[in-house]
């Protein structure tokens, strides 16, 4: 059962939708007691990615398209969620925004949207990325695919996936942290925030680990 963000969340399967209106309608439907949170697009296809139940183990999920993750504060409203459910410090919380924001904008431009991060080495290179990733969010095949987040948590930990609908990349062939995305900068950047890092999925999926 999945209702709007301004219904009653059905008390047990906690599953709301997102209408991708704004954050101020992300921020209502990710309310309690919602557990998994829809963007209302991604119904019929949702089902792409399997819950895993964990047992001893509180979570919550948010499944958008591209598009409202390009172009919505995804991040900070999933994380203003998880504080309302934990007792997350300020530097805790940053820490957890910092890496999810990185992780979640390397699944966007290079897992879904397919940006070569090259581009964005240059003032010409940025101007013929945005008019790229313009033109692909206006595609419905590239546009409406899916990122998930997940958040699964303990008295002592929390982590948080990301994982996107891209080809993904050969991790062993991770060159020195000089480059832009997850393979590169990105990836120092999250191990810089998290306590622990780990690449899933041929590099589609990255799980940040942080100590409560």
């Amino acid at each position: 059962m999945c209702v709007s963000f301004d219904e009653r969340v059905d008390a047990d399967a906690f599953v709301s939708c997102w209408n991708g209106a704004s954050e101020a309608t992300l921020e209502a439907a990710l309310a309690r007691p919602t557990r998994q949170c829809v963007e209302t697009d991604l119904i019929d296809g949702c089902d792409r990615f399997e819950d895993v139940e964990l047992p001893g183990r509180d979570r919550l999920s948010l499944v958008v398209t591209t598009r409202s993750a390009y172009r919505h504060s995804i991040v900070k409203t999933f994380v203003d969620a998880l504080r309302a459910r934990l007792p997350l410090t300020e530097d805790l919380r940053i820490r957890i925004h910092s890496a999810a924001q990185e992780a979640l904008m390397n699944a966007v431009l290079h897992g879904n949207l397919r940006i070569d991060g090259e581009l964005r080495g240059s003032l010409d290179g940025l101007i013929a990325a945005q008019a790229i990733i313009e033109t692909r969010l206006n595609s419905p095949e590239i546009g409406d695919a899916l990122i998930r987040l997940d958040a699964v948590w303990t008295a002592t930990d929390v982590a948080i996936t990301i994982r996107d609908s891209g080809d993904g990349y050969d991790y062993s062939s991770v060159r020195p942290p000089v480059e832009d995305g997850v393979s590169g900068r990105g990836l120092e950047i999250l191990q810089v925030f998290s306590d622990r890092v780990t690449v899933l999925n041929g590099g589609t999926t990255v799980r940040l680990e942080f100590r409560l």
